[in-house]
Formats: C-alpha cells, structure tokens, sequence
C-alpha cells in the first residue's frame, strides 16, 4: 500500500534548537558589531528567514549588512553551534512507529545543510525520508514551496504539515496540506489558534493520538 506523506518543521518541532539558534546569532552581532537584542525578542522572530526578520529588529542595517550577519549566522551555526541542538522528549519512538505508514519530510526555513547537522547529531536522520531547505527552494515559508517540493520528490500529496509557527500553517493552507500546530516553540497557543490551524497538540509525541 502507498504511503501517505507527513511535513514537519525542524527547530522546536522535532528538536530543540533555540539555544545553538540565539548563540549563533549573538556571536554574528560581536562580529559585525551590532548591539544585541533580547534573546526573547530574538526567539519571537524565529520562524522566518533571517534577512527577513533581521530588518525588524534593526531597521537602519544595509542589505549588505542584514546579508553578511546572516551568513555568518548560518556558519556559526554549522561549525560550532549545532552541538547545543537535542532532540525533544518523545521524538525518536514516535517518529519510529510514524514511519511504519508515513514518509517523512523535513520541511525547514533553515538550509539544507544546517537541516542536516541538526539530524545528524540528534540521531534523527535515519527516520527522516527527505530534505527541504529554504535554499532549495525559490520561497521560503511562508509560502508553501518547501511541502510542495516534497510532495513532487516523494511523488506524494501531504497528509500534514506539523509546526510550532504560524508560518508552518499558513505554508499548510497554502499548499492545501492540513496543519498541526505543536506547543513546543515559540509561538503560544493564542498566537496559533488566530490561523486556524486543523489540530493544535502540545508535541509531536502526541501525534499518534491524533493520526489514530
């Protein structure tokens, strides 16, 4: 029988990234010299691309500027700061018996490679069927590229997408995929609960539940 085909988002969805995320960030400000913001106004902007959040929280930064820190950010990340990413409770039994009648997607606004180093040291990969990055696609999420990618590589509709960001249901709605919204990240549930999302649970670990 086909398989059907399940969308996740990466940090706080299946991992805990918010801690390598800020140190990153906070190093590319040292570099760049940039006096840094609080890391809670920081992690409210997780969810987007950096050079689409950045000019929020620094308004007077050039293109160059907002472009150099996010490169820098995305190295950082990659050689040094990924070791503070974890898996979060529950994920690796419940991505296990997931796998048994889904495909799994890793649908992510990071690059593929930093996708990448974040599965490889949570030991999430082998339960992951592919890969989308925002640099693997022309437009990031919000917009629904990444599951649309998916879903032609796999050569299968989404049955879900599951996230912890308004940005993960809009991308759904937008590619037609129904949406779980997961307590793990950043955004609350009142912030969720305004987008209308199909399903809102407090993890993916609860997701069997939901799927039976």
């Amino acid at each position: 029988m086909k398989k059907l085909l399940l969308c996740f988002d990466l940090d706080q969805t299946l991992v805990d990234a918010n801690k390598a995320h800020v140190k990153s960030f906070l190093k590319a400000f040292k570099i760049n010299n940039i006096k840094p913001v609080s890391e809670k106004r920081l992690k409210a902007k997780f969810g987007r691309i950096t050079n689409q959040f950045l000019p929020e929280l620094y308004p007077n930064l050039s293109k160059r500027i907002i472009k150099k820190v996010s490169e820098d950010k995305k190295r950082i990340f990659q050689e040094e700061a990924y070791k503070y990413v974890k898996p979060l409770p529950g994920i690796k039994l419940t991505l296990k018996k997931l796998r048994k009648k889904y495909e799994i997607a890793v649908t992510s606004n990071c690059s593929h490679k930093t996708i990448l180093k974040s599965l490889n040291k949570t030991d999430l990969r082998k339960y992951v069927d592919i890969i989308v990055g925002t640099d693997d696609v022309k437009h990031p999420k919000p917009c629904p590229d990444e599951i649309l990618k998916a879903e032609h590589l796999l050569h299968l509709n989404g049955e879900y997408i599951i996230g912890d960001t308004i940005y993960d249901i809009l991308a759904g709605k937008r590619s037609k995929t129904k949406t779980i919204a997961v307590l793990t990240g950043n955004h609350k549930r009142e912030k969720l609960k305004k987008y209308k999302p199909d399903f809102i649970i407090k993890s993916v670990a609860d997701l069997p539940k939901i799927l039976n």
